[in-house]
């Protein structure tokens, strides 16, 4: 039986919370990282809605190797950068203590836009993730593969929880975020599709 071929890729983005290194709290400063990081990162580095946010994304990668080896250089750069403004960069799902009433908003018209559509939701969204994006050349086998990874999910996310902590209470879930994220209409896992069609 020949050895079948998979062309799948990888792409990674992480969201990392930007913090004061005495305090810990919160700090709206993603345009003096952005600024450094212009030169270093490239298209690598984004802001998100929060200015207490960063996204680092890695190229299209066409192995798990290749795509470890660029998140661990965008982590380092980013640090470095962060480092250059006073500051350090935290993953986290939710940030424990800092309020999301305080966090500045990213100007842009992409996000003016959420906000208009979603208010009070949209502010309070202040959560970090980490998203692997599967690129399958095939689309039928992308939807029997995203089938078979639902079973899948509950492993990973008992294994990534780390946000028991909401704006400085302990909220008695060991993963807040996903909490905060589900109030969100158009997310969470879909259901099984028979086909493409």
């Amino acid at each position: 039986m020949a050895k079948k071929e998979h062309t799948y890729t990888l792409g990674i983005e992480e969201e990392f919370a930007i913090v004061d290194p005495e305090t810990r709290e919160l700090r709206s400063h993603i345009q003096e990282i952005l600024e450094g990081g212009k030169v270093l990162l490239k298209e690598q580095i984004k802001p998100e809605m929060h200015q207490s946010v960063v996204e680092l994304g890695t190229e299209i990668c066409d192995s798990i190797e290749h795509a470890r080896m660029h998140v661990v250089q965008l982590r380092s750069k980013l640090a470095e950068l962060a480092g250059r403004s006073g500051l350090k960069i935290a993953s986290v799902g939710t940030h424990p203590f800092s309020h999301w009433r305080d966090q500045l908003i990213t100007e842009g018209e992409r996000y003016q836009e959420i906000l208009r559509d979603m208010q009070s939701l949209a502010r309070a969204n202040l959560i970090f993730g980490l998203h692997v994006h599967v690129g399958i050349p095939n689309r039928e086998a992308a939807i029997h593969v995203m089938n078979q990874t639902r079973y899948f999910l509950p492993h990973v996310y008992a294994l990534s929880v780390n946000s028991p902590f909401w704006v400085g209470q302990d909220t008695g879930l060991k993963g807040y975020r996903l909490k905060v994220f589900e109030r969100f209409p158009r997310t969470g896992i879909p259901d099984a599709f028979e086909s493409l069609s």
